[in-house]
């Protein structure tokens, strides 16, 4: 006589059974760099409906450990605080194609290495062979970057998950997942700069900061005149412009661990009055271009990297050639002046580019959120709100 379990026991049976073997026949690994954990970052104040925190998934892999080829179909990112499901939502296909061929072609050109502070596929994919398309062979790889999030509730985790399909009509699933976490430092920091300034690069989605782990919660400051500018004149001399030789100063206290004074600054690297801006970008490009292929501490400029408590490092680039008051190994106090803002390194007007990171290699260190306790920030002078965003003023109080 034939046994007949009740449905619920049926379905239950078929499901585990399917879930044995989609995770037994999965060689499916999804990879993020950089990983465990992602960082987000606080918007308030007018124009916002209460609290928005944006976030970044720099890099997304999909790796293929499988004997046999499989196809991606599907790629979601969830959002979870607890067991609540906040967001979910789908890669879009033309992403997936888009991303599989920049970085194929990228390799087969052999200039990803020149890339690798951006996507760092040597700390995380070494050896990897990167697919064309959607379909990976075994040990190929398809990678996914800069997948943007907004939440108004923070989630607890992210998670990305992958269906994909092989030759013989079998599904594999893939997932992995990070942490959210809204950073707040244990150190004091106090403003790099004194008197009032203004934030052209900073962490907000439209800056070209945030598109890097490395640099994603960094800050270019200058100074804007009565004029509604940043120079006098026509801007073509590095003597026309505010910001200029303005003194630089240590956020926090620590030990330097790091400098270099041997970058040259030319009025040449500034837009000349005779040329349009396409100009000038295509210029510029060409030069960073030639920047990179020296090194990426060629793109810094002179510099100075200072180790703070709790594992923080704090950057400070661009610098005036000459103006360096420390050398590696001093100690430093909050508020020492450590070097005047210049142009050197990649540097398309005198700025200071400025952020804080989890170890001293700022090629393969992690960006970290910071906020400063000496300043107010206009128009939205709130001292609940923790983070400057792009074309915030920024004025300290001391």
């Amino acid at each position: 006589m034939k046994t007949i379990l009740p449905f619920s026991v049926q379905l239950l049976l078929i499901v585990f059974s399917c879930q044995g073997h989609l995770f037994a026949q999965s060689s499916l690994e999804v990879k993020f760099q950089p990983t465990e954990y992602m960082y987000v970052y606080e918007t308030k104040g007018i124009g916002t409906p209460g609290d928005l925190y944006s976030a970044v998934i720099q890099n997304i892999a999909i790796v293929n450990h499988a004997e046999d080829s499989v196809s991606i179909e599907e790629i979601e990112i969830i959002a979870t605080q607890g067991d609540v499901e906040i967001q979910r939502f789908k890669v879009p296909e033309e992403i997936l194609l888009q991303s599989a061929e920049k970085f194929k072609t990228y390799q087969e050109q052999g200039i990803l290495q020149y890339y690798d502070f951006q996507f760092q596929t040597s700390k995380y994919l070494k050896g990897i062979t990167f697919s064309r398309n959607p379909t990976l062979a075994k040990e190929e790889a398809v990678v996914i970057t800069h997948r943007t999030l907004l939440f108004q509730t923070l989630p607890d985790l992210v998670t990305v998950r992958v269906k994909a399909g092989d030759s013989n009509g079998n599904y594999l699933l893939g997932e992995a997942a990070l942490k959210v976490v809204n950073h707040v430092s244990k150190n004091q920091y106090d403003f790099p700069l004194k008197g009032t300034w203004a934030a052209y690069g900073a962490p907000s989605l439209i800056s070209h900061h945030r598109w890097g782990s490395i640099q994603e919660f960094a800050y270019d400051f200058v100074k804007i005149g009565t004029n509604g500018t940043t120079h006098s004149g026509t801007g073509s001399k590095l003597t026309d412009y505010y910001a200029y030789g303005e003194p630089i100063y240590a956020i926090g206290s620590g030990k330097i661990v790091s400098i270099y004074d041997g970058a040259t600054e030319s009025n040449e690297n500034l837009k000349q009055q005779n040329e349009t801006a396409e100009e000038y970008l295509e210029r510029s490009a060409v030069l960073q271009q030639k920047l990179l292929a020296k090194g990426f501490s060629y793109v810094m400029g002179n510099h100075i990297i200072i180790e703070h408590e709790n594992g923080e490092y704090s950057h400070y680039l661009h610098l005036q050639n000459g103006s360096l008051k420390v050398k590696e190994g001093d100690y430093v106090k909050i508020g020492d002046q450590i070097a005047a803002l210049g142009h050197s390194g990649n540097s398309t007007e005198p700025h200071l580019h400025f952020h804080v990171t989890d170890g001293p290699d700022m090629a393969y260190s992690r960006s970290i959120p910071v906020s400063f306790d000496n300043i107010s920030l206009y128009p939205d002078d709130n001292k609940n709100i923790r983070h400057i965003h792009y074309g915030q003023i920024i004025v300290t109080n001391d």
